[in-house]
């Protein structure tokens, strides 16, 4: 065994969204004598590799993972920057999203409310440059960095009908060249936008890896956090087939929501909470047939954000849920009905349940387990006609098609939460409100892991509010 040891001020594993904004937070607020160590799992891979590539992943995340229900699959792309499934829609979570039990008697309260987190949430939005429209749901401090992009005739027609209920979807898609990026081309290619249009680490934060202060490896799998009387001390990692070893005063994980709570489980950690309350939203397709109207003529990939059914007076037993509604064209295969249709999507959030669950395997992999949906899910999809005619009710619409995908899978959206849960009892939570672990005070769980409740709005731009909040008060 080839074993090199060096010494850090700060150790931070991983490099999405999660870890590099704690990190651009962090050498913010600290001196010149810092250093720095960040472990990526992945490969630095070149920008025109994934162009021409936009299907395919350099990571088969898969190998990695024994999966307990193969019906239902994790999407994860590892790479510097995080890889490249993710699109950029940027909402954030409504004020409700905080207190569920408190208003509704279901799911958990967070640790603290919209205002506490609304300053992350715009210093976030700040530096993605998301382009968004003001929206009284959604009270903020200061405006977006650009203007919302254009809805499309059927987003007017759900704006007329429900006001503020109704808004374009904010977005890291950039609707002008103020933001220091090209605007969208609109041409609905999102996970790896061709003209750089969308935020991404991989192109837009280089510039914290390049800080003289930080030491970025690559291929650097990550195995455990070296764990002390209650401290860390370091992690340990494997790299060219070699076990190695870094110390640090500092650990921060940011890996994602599988990985992370499986190299915290391998450190020897066993909170109750560690790796459980493994969750993900489920969304169901709707294909509208529209009765004369000229769809598509919107801005971008989503374009309109619609809450009218997330704090129904039955959100104790059915789950809230948004609709996004998609500007991709899937044309009508109808002679001059071309873009008479319109495909809009119902989000829901869920319970999170202890038995949904990350491990580790006999055999040292990262072990997963979603036994099937809960009860409160199932309600949400089982009531989805419901909505779709509440919704559609008074529009000029023809039909439409639920897709219900009766088949055996469980479907996801590739926003994974909850396996290192913020709260402020260690016996029902793994790290407190600044993502710090109840017991080993020097060490930090960064990402969407930390969500206590599986909200409906996507996740990126909570998190990466989360670790600027977490780096501010651990350095303050």
């Amino acid at each position: 065994m080839n074993l090199k040891r060096d010494y850090y001020t700060t150790i931070i594993v991983g490099t999405g969204f999660a870890s590099s904004f704690f990190l651009k937070k962090y050498l913010s607020l600290s001196g010149q004598d810092v250093r720095v160590l960040v472990l990526e799992k992945g490969e630095d891979i070149p920008y025109s590799w994934k162009l021409q590539n936009i299907t395919n992943t350099p990571y088969d995340f898969e190998k990695d993972l024994h999966n307990l229900t193969p019906q239902k699959s994790w999407i994860q792309n590892i790479a510097f920057g995080g890889g490249a499934c993710w699109t950029g829609n940027t909402p954030r979570l409504h004020p409700s999203d905080f207190k569920t039990r408190t208003l509704h008697g279901v799911g958990e309260d967070w640790p603290f409310d919209y205002h506490e987190l609304e300053p992350y949430l715009a210093e976030a939005e700040d530096i993605m440059g998301i382009a968004g429209a003001e929206c009284a749901e959604y009270p903020r401090s200061r405006p977006y960095p650009a203007p919302a992009h254009r809805l499309n005739a059927l987003d007017r027609l759900f704006q007329a009908k429900y006001g503020d209920q109704y808004t374009a979807m904010p977005s890291a898609r950039a609707s002008h060249y103020s933001v220091g990026r090209a605007p969208c081309c609109n041409n609905g290619v999102c996970s790896v936008c061709p003209i750089g249009a969308k935020f991404q680490v991989d192109l837009y934060m280089r510039d914290i890896y390049q800080d003289p202060r930080v030491t970025l490896i690559t291929g650097a799998d990550v195995k455990a956090v070296i764990i002390e009387n209650e401290m860390a001390k370091g992690v340990t990692y494997r790299r060219d087939g070699k076990e190695q070893e870094a110390f640090a005063d500092l650990v921060a994980v940011g890996a994602h929501a599988i990985a992370t709570p499986y190299i915290l489980l391998n450190s020897g950690l066993n909170d109750y909470a560690l790796g459980r309350y493994l969750n993900e939203q489920i969304d169901v397709d709707v294909r509208v047939n529209l009765d004369g109207v000229e769809n598509y003529d919107g801005g971008q990939r989503v374009t309109g954000l619609g809450i009218m059914f997330l704090n129904e007076p039955n959100r104790n037993r059915i789950p809230g849920c948004v609709v996004e509604n998609y500007n991709i064209p899937w044309l009508r295969a109808e002679f001059g009905k071309w873009r008479h249709v319109g495909l809009l999507k119902f989000v829901f959030e869920d319970i999170p349940e202890p038995h949904n669950r990350v491990t580790v395997a006999p055999d040292g992999r990262m072990q997963v387990e979603y036994a099937e949906y809960s009860d409160y899910m199932k309600r949400g999809i089982a009531d989805v006609k419901r909505r779709v005619e509440m919704l559609l009710d008074g529009l000029p619409v023809e039909d439409y098609v639920i897709n219900s995908e009766e088949d055996k899978s469980l479907r996801g959206s590739a926003h994974i939460h909850g396996t290192t849960r913020m709260g402020l009892d260690p016996n029902t939570s793994v790290v407190d409100p600044q993502l710090v672990h109840h017991r080993v005070r020097n060490l930090l769980a960064l990402g969407s892991g930390a969500f206590p409740t599986c909200p409906a709005a996507n996740p990126t731009l909570i998190l990466s509010a989360l670790s600027l909040r977490s780096a501010y008060k651990l350095l303050t």
